[in-house]
């Protein structure tokens, strides 16, 4: 079927005064709240930023790379000056692993390289620690991170498969098995009186990457309803971490950075709004009788549009 996706540009007016506000992967009018559209970064952008950029896969020093030819950086260019519309919405923003906008059109091979590269930067700050937490070591993270990478594969392969709604829901259980370690672990970690801020970005890299996996993995499935409730449950989760992690005493924990405390809090507030908007996205995928796995395919094979908006229903 052919999905009634809109293009940004209607919107940059009302993005741009105030009018429409974004929160987390959904648009609203500001005055009365009533819901414009979903937001969606689409293949087109993941491409360009995987073969154009270098940047840090656990988000924790943002974008460090440089467009690398001229073609490249004039598509960034085009898609910064559109999105920079789109309030705190920019190109390093979406190039995180930790932060995103709707359904991840990341291929699977983007986000294995953002697993691998997390992955990376966790055996080097393992290597700097003359004592890694207790807490750390239980949760065995990087164990978690090749489970995930696992489950991920699985996932690619699927299509190909005769059993593939069987594999697709196997492993879509397993990541939300990985999903509530994870959190567990944060919750545990977050309280003590003193965190190293890199692996807590870690941590929150690898929470929202099974978080969206999940979610991806259920509307593939068109287990639409399914897939707004998954999200819901996350969100209570991540709501019950917040709780645990107030910026104000997290600069505390964090050797008094209030910087890095900010950014991690900035993130983390991204990655709650992104849970809360998604189970609406669900709901207007039923109403508009659009398939799961069409809607998917269609953000992913997006050629021309860097964001594309589904009207609300």
């Amino acid at each position: 079927m052919s999905i009634p996706f809109d293009i940004p540009a209607r919107f940059m007016a009302g993005l741009s005064s105030g009018e429409l506000q974004r929160f987390g992967g959904i648009i609203k009018d500001a005055g009365s709240g009533q819901i414009v559209g979903h937001l969606q970064e689409t293949g087109v952008l993941q491409s360009v930023l995987r073969s154009g950029l270098s940047f840090d896969p656990t988000g924790v020093t943002g974008l460090i790379g440089v467009a690398q030819n001229a073609a490249i950086s004039h598509k960034l260019n085009a898609m910064q000056a559109m999105m920079g519309t789109l309030q705190t919405l920019q190109i390093a923003t979406l190039a995180s692993s930790v932060v995103g906008i709707g359904v991840t059109a990341a291929s699977t091979a983007i986000i294995l390289q953002r697993l691998r590269g997390i992955d990376q930067r966790l055996e080097r700050i393992e290597g700097t620690l003359a004592e890694l937490p207790r807490q750390w070591q239980d949760m065995e993270l990087r164990k978690k991170l090749l489970t995930m990478s696992t489950s991920l594969e699985r996932l690619q392969e699927a299509e190909y498969r005769p059993d593939a709604e069987s594999v697709a829901r196997a492993e879509e259980e397993r990541l939300n098995y990985v999903f509530g370690d994870l959190h567990g672990g944060l919750c545990n970690v977050v309280i003590e009186a003193k965190i190293d801020p890199a692996l807590l970005q870690c941590l929150l890299a690898g929470l929202s990457l099974s978080a969206d996996a999940q979610f991806k993995a259920l509307l593939w499935l068109d287990m639409k309803e399914a897939a707004g409730k998954r999200a819901v449950n996350q969100f209570a989760k991540l709501r019950e971490l917040g709780f645990r992690m107030p910026r104000h005493s997290m600069a505390e924990r964090l050797a008094g950075d209030g910087a890095q405390a900010m950014q991690i809090s900035s993130d983390f507030s991204e990655i709650r709004m992104r849970a809360a908007s998604q189970p609406q996205l669900a709901r207007t995928l039923i109403a508009q009788g659009i398939n799961g796995r069409e809607f998917i395919d269609q953000i992913q094979n997006e050629d021309t549009q860097p964001i594309l908006i589904l009207p609300y229903a």
